[in-house]
């Protein structure tokens, strides 16, 4: 069994340089070993966030992969976006198509399902903050 901790950007292993997103994250690979590439897609995909107000937010991720001892493995992705002061975002996906596509859109799907949780909560405070505008423009 492979369990690693990754807190460093992933980008910095692809690219030859270090360079951080805004959110930090913890990504743990279970029954499988560590993966840079897949490190490095939770990153960027950690970057579609920074366009939404969440100071203070840490992410952690569980990459496992099931039935490793077959030649089609199963791949489950976990993901948890903790924003002090608001609710957990949690989201989780599994794959069993090949071995690395399978991960790869595991982990797209999970941060898909994030990113549909934070436009809701955003598009709902947009909206109270417009009618409370508008009714501190009619008082």
């Amino acid at each position: 069994m492979y369990t690693s901790t990754q807190r460093k950007s992933a980008s910095s292993y692809v690219n030859g340089f270090d360079s951080y997103s805004s959110i930090p994250v913890d990504v743990q690979f279970r029954h499988m070993r560590e993966s840079k590439r897949v490190q490095w897609l939770v990153e960027q995909m950690l970057e579609r966030f920074d366009k939404y107000p969440l100071a203070g937010a840490k992410a952690f991720v569980v990459v496992d992969e099931t039935h490793h001892r077959e030649k089609t493995g199963v791949f489950q992705v976990k993901a948890k976006l903790v924003v002090p002061g608001e609710p957990l975002y949690v989201a989780h996906s599994s794959e069993t198509t090949g071995m690395h596509d399978g991960v790869y859109s595991a982990v797209a799907d999970v941060f898909e399902s994030i990113e549909k949780q934070l436009i809701k909560r955003h598009g709902r405070r947009a909206k109270r903050r417009a009618t409370r505008l508008e009714s501190q423009q009619a008082a």
